[in-house]
């Protein structure tokens, strides 16, 4: 019976009947929903304004649909991000980016979760597709996108038409949004080459420059002291001489020999547009793509499973020689499990080093580790009963449940000990049904009154606590099957070990 709990249990979770999410985006909420939106570089600012206003209008409708009861106000910032609620620092004014943030109201009024807010706002918005980048932001601390990966090629143009390969499949997972990645354009160029007649006059790129950029950045010929403060006085072009590429090819050049001429004759303009973001892994050109997963829809771990099944096969064999890496929440998730795939082995030999020194025995600690198996699967039966995620905090539950077990078997071998120790010659089977009765009380009572004190928990629904229900679903859930473990399984595993010699 305890071989089909562990196996109910791993079922559960290969079946994905209890999904699995590494990092819950519940933990560390806000009293605010955020959006961040960015708009190609070099963008009017009239048009920032507008795309948040649709947002703000957006977030009004949502109100409206909860009965003005979830958003207590919308505050809207163009020119950069809000974040002040996040991190306080200063940001450059930028006329492609703008935060609109709602400011959710306080519970009991407010009956939905931040998250929820935010799923219904993606919902009002709609397509976002004349945007850059969104990202909408639930937590105090701006989080990793959840699917993320690092695209690598030698050949930029390769690696541009595997990403937008990555992001097309990407797009079409249910459940993931907020699709970007770091090949957007960036500012407009102006890239100035001299022509024949240029180089015939002498001039060189440096001068040329170095002249426009006093023309229309200004140059300081004076300073003067008043009342205690110095002003300083520049020159340069006015502002109906600095608006359009028609007046920069009018800007007059002086030349080395004398004389000035218009622009226009000396050089030829080319506009050009570079990336916005320059990365790099290695030395190797390096795109990354990410998107965020909506936990009611799809976890970032099925998200992930379906990509390496579905998607890179696809993009390796199209594009030859190139790689695909993990990053960002994909990357912090696998680090997360692989230090516990460490340190939870370390901490198990310390256990039993500990228990065989106390029990005097090699085989007996064994038998009290087996019971964290159960516990874990009492923690997933619980989380799907309760219809909750496993998540981190569920595994720190499972650990916590893990020193339970550990306490109650070393109280109840302890007694066994102590009966074959006071009377050698009594069969196996007669002492540990005996020290099973005399630490009865002890193990139930110590299970439930941990099952009492935890149990108003399940029932909290506050943004500050939801994220530790996991927790307490799993040493709850972990609790009953490990005092079944310590009542029936145990007895049964010492006869399994001593009872045979008999």
């Amino acid at each position: 019976a305890g071989a089909a709990a562990v196996a109910i249990g791993i079922g559960l979770l290969y079946s994905e009947q209890v999904r699995i999410l590494v990092f819950d985006p519940r933990v560390s909420v806000s009293g605010n929903v955020q959006a961040d939106i960015e708009l190609p570089a070099g963008a009017p600012f009239e048009a920032t304004l507008a795309a948040a206003e649709r947002l703000a209008r957006a977030g009004e409708r949502v109100d409206a649909r909860l009965g003005h009861t979830a958003v207590a106000s919308i505050g809207l910032m163009a020119g950069a991000r809000d974040s002040a609620w996040i991190l306080d620092i200063e940001q450059p004014i930028r006329s492609h980016v703008a935060s609109v943030r709602l400011k959710l109201a306080e519970r009991p009024e407010r009956t939905v979760s931040p998250g929820a807010v935010a799923r219904l706002w993606r919902e009002e918005i709609g397509d976002t597709s004349d945007l850059a980048r969104v990202e909408y932001i639930t937590a105090r601390v701006r989080a990793q996108p959840s699917v993320a990966y690092a695209v690598r090629h030698e050949d930029e143009a390769t690696l541009a038409a595997a990403t937008r390969s990555l992001r097309e499949g990407l797009e079409s997972i249910p459940g993931l949004y907020s699709v970007t990645d770091s090949q957007g354009a960036g500012k407009r160029h102006l890239e100035v080459r001299l022509t024949p007649q240029g180089k015939a006059a002498g001039l060189t790129p440096a001068a040329v420059g170095a002249q426009l950029r006093a023309s229309y950045a200004g140059v300081e010929v004076q300073r003067i002291q008043r009342e205690g403060e110095e002003i300083r006085i520049v020159v340069r072009y006015p502002p109906e001489r600095r608006r359009t590429l028609a007046e920069l090819g009018k800007v007059r050049i002086l030349l080395p020999g004398g004389g000035a001429a218009p622009l226009a004759n000396l050089a030829q303009l080319t506009e050009t547009r570079g990336p916005m973001r320059l990365v790099r892994i290695d030395g190797r050109p390096t795109t990354l793509v990410g998107a965020r997963a909506d936990p009611t829809r799809v976890t970032p771990l099925a998200a992930e499973e379906h990509v390496k099944r579905e998607i890179i096969p696809h993009l390796t064999a199209t594009y030859p020689g190139l790689v695909l890496e993990p990053h960002g929440g994909v990357r912090d998730s696998r680090d997360m499990l692989q230090t516990l795939a460490v340190l939870v082995p370390l901490a198990l030999v310390a256990i039993y080093m500990l228990m065989a020194g106390f029990l005097r025995s090699y085989w007996k600690p064994l038998v009290a580790v087996a019971g964290i198996p159960m516990a874990f699967a009492g923690a997933v039966v619980g989380h799907w009963v309760l219809g909750w995620t496993f998540t981190a905090m569920s595994l720190f539950g499972v650990i916590g449940v893990a020193g339970v077990v550990v306490n109650d078997t070393l109280v109840l071998l302890d007694r066994y000990n102590r009966i074959r120790h006071e009377d050698p010659d009594l069969p196996a089977i007669a002492a540990a049904a005996a020290a099973t009765r005399h630490r009865f009380r002890a193990v139930l009572l110590t299970s439930v009154t941990t099952v009492v004190g935890l149990a108003p928990l399940l029932y909290e629904r506050s943004d500050a606590l939801v994220a530790l229900v996991p927790l307490v679903v799993s040493m709850l859930g972990g609790l009953v099957l490990a005092s079944i473990f310590t009542l029936f399984v145990l007895p049964a595993l010492v006869m399994l070990v001593e009872g045979r010699h008999e």
